[in-house]
């Protein structure tokens, strides 16, 4: 009887830990076009396995084995990816999650590719025996539709908007839902990606956020471009633009303003300017002793 109240105290704190996670996952808010995304290809033993070698290098630490509850002690709690809660999620949802991430998880859009991250799906799912995969859906891109986009800006909301609209047959234009429409921002070496692709709505629109953190001058002008991306990575060349001023301002300074040692000779560093007088002065000085030297040594004789 004594070891009763013990028991109890150990299925309280698993009961408390298992609902923080589960809270986690309840308060991480996925954009609805986000939840429906569906995996382009089939899941197979083998993108299991592969999805098996990527967990254990980049998930496990933190999630531990999956059906074994073993996950590190952080706050929040990472959670089992085998448990009834984590799979309760869409396929779409778990993408969303593991692309974006939230602290204390990484953002792993920018380290594992969008087929790595569906492997991983496609481990986690397989410890789900209810599980059935939705029919893959490969995105047709414009290499099916005639498309057009539009940019827009709603800087109360800090969000930029991309309209992408079918061109049918008869010229009239209607949304075009799901095709995934990438962010770009030109820079001085290049292009740079915004981000990850966003999936258009019903209505045609794909919803992005202010890249606020990246330079864009004295005023904080971005130059932006969207364009259409299908499953592959191929972006086509429907495209909009936009020069906007939501970027972070940023003064550059010439590198000849500051004392400095590639500066000019008026903005030398002052131990420079110090040294070169000083040494300047004892080289004089040596040169003017000899001279006074030889002078007398010649009166001398």
């Amino acid at each position: 009887m004594k070891k009763f109240p013990g028991i109890l105290f150990f299925i309280f704190i698993i009961l408390r830990i298992g609902a923080s996670a589960q809270s986690t996952i309840a308060t991480w808010v996925v954009p609805e076009e986000a939840k429906e995304k569906v995996c382009p290809f089939q899941f197979t033993p083998e993108t299991m396995k592969s999805g098996e070698n990527i967990f254990q290098k980049n998930c496990k630490s933190c999630h531990g084995d999956p059906g074994k509850q073993n996950w590190a002690k952080i706050v929040p709690p990472p959670g089992d990816p085998a448990s009834a809660g984590f799979q309760k999620q869409t396929d779409g949802e778990i993408f969303y999650r593991v692309t974006t991430g939230k602290r204390p998880m990484p953002q792993f859009g920018n380290i594992l590719s969008d087929e790595e991250r569906w492997q991983v799906i496609s481990y986690i799912r397989s410890f789900n025996t209810n599980y059935v995969q939705p029919a893959p859906v490969v995105k047709a891109g414009s290499g099916s539709k005639t498309l057009t986009l539009r940019m827009y800006c709603n800087y109360r909301q800090k969000k930029l908007y991309v309209l992408c609209m079918e061109i049918t047959k008869d010229k009239t234009e209607i949304p075009a839902k799901g095709i995934d429409i990438q962010l770009n921002v030109k820079r001085y070496f290049g292009i740079l990606r915004v981000g990850d692709p966003k999936t258009t709505n019903a209505k045609g629109l794909a919803l992005f956020d202010f890249p606020s953190d990246l330079p864009g001058g004295q005023f904080g002008i971005l130059d932006l471009s969207a364009r259409v991306k299908d499953e592959t990575g191929n972006l086509y060349s429907n495209q909009a633009n936009a020069r906007l001023a939501i970027g972070k301002p940023f003064l550059f300074k010439n590198l000849t303003d500051a004392h400095a040692m590639w500066s000019v000779r008026s903005k030398a560093p002052v131990w420079l300017i110090l040294t070169f007088s000083l040494s300047l002065i004892t080289v004089w000085g040596f040169i003017f002793y000899i001279f006074i030297s030889l002078k007398k040594l010649k009166q001398t004789n």
